[in-house]
């Protein structure tokens, strides 16, 4: 029952999307600009109260994202000499945002434009992630940096052997 609740929440969006995989979640509180512009592969579950403003923005597989996620895919243009900000407001830079397998992302995370999150990279909670991030790292921080990986060499090895077919 919750989970046609949910449907019926963001039946406009769920119309939209580019692309829309198997079991995909997103809880109460949620807005997406320009859904026409989001992918999503399966297994996503994003938790309540989300900001997502879309420029080809994709959600690999098996992603969990905590409340409070602000996605924005493109900024401001703010240097044209002779024009105030507000005249140019219209004006954007626009990048993509690439979201790849098996990634956590905590609670309360803004992601900007241009950044990709690497395959099983764990966001700490309060980051903002201005740069890509590598894969199976743990990151955090504003700026989000990368302050260790998620497995040693050997572990990996195994690790992504053993997840090949999931």
């Amino acid at each position: 029952m919750k989970r046609i609740l949910r449907y019926l929440y963001y039946l406009k969006s769920y119309l939209k999307f580019k692309a829309r995989g198997r079991n995909l979640i997103l809880s109460k509180g949620g807005t997406f600009v320009r859904p026409e512009e989001v992918s999503f592969g399966n297994n996503v579950f994003i938790s309540s109260n989300f900001y997502i403003s879309a420029r080809n923005l994709v959600f690999k597989n098996n992603i969990m994202i905590g409340p409070n996620l602000v996605i924005e895919c493109d900024n401001h243009i703010y240097n044209e000499v002779g024009k105030v900000m507000f005249d140019i407001r219209e004006k954007r830079n626009i990048s993509s945002v690439l979201i790849e397998n098996d990634v956590w992302i905590g609670a309360n995370v803004t992601i900007l434009s241009g950044v990709t999150i690497g395959e099983g990279t764990i966001i700490g909670a309060g980051s903002v992630v201005t740069k890509s991030q590598p894969k199976y790292s743990i990151c955090v921080g504003n700026p989000c940096k990368p302050i260790k990986k998620r497995f040693t060499e050997e572990e990996l090895k195994i690790h992504l052997e053993k997840i090949k077919f999931k």
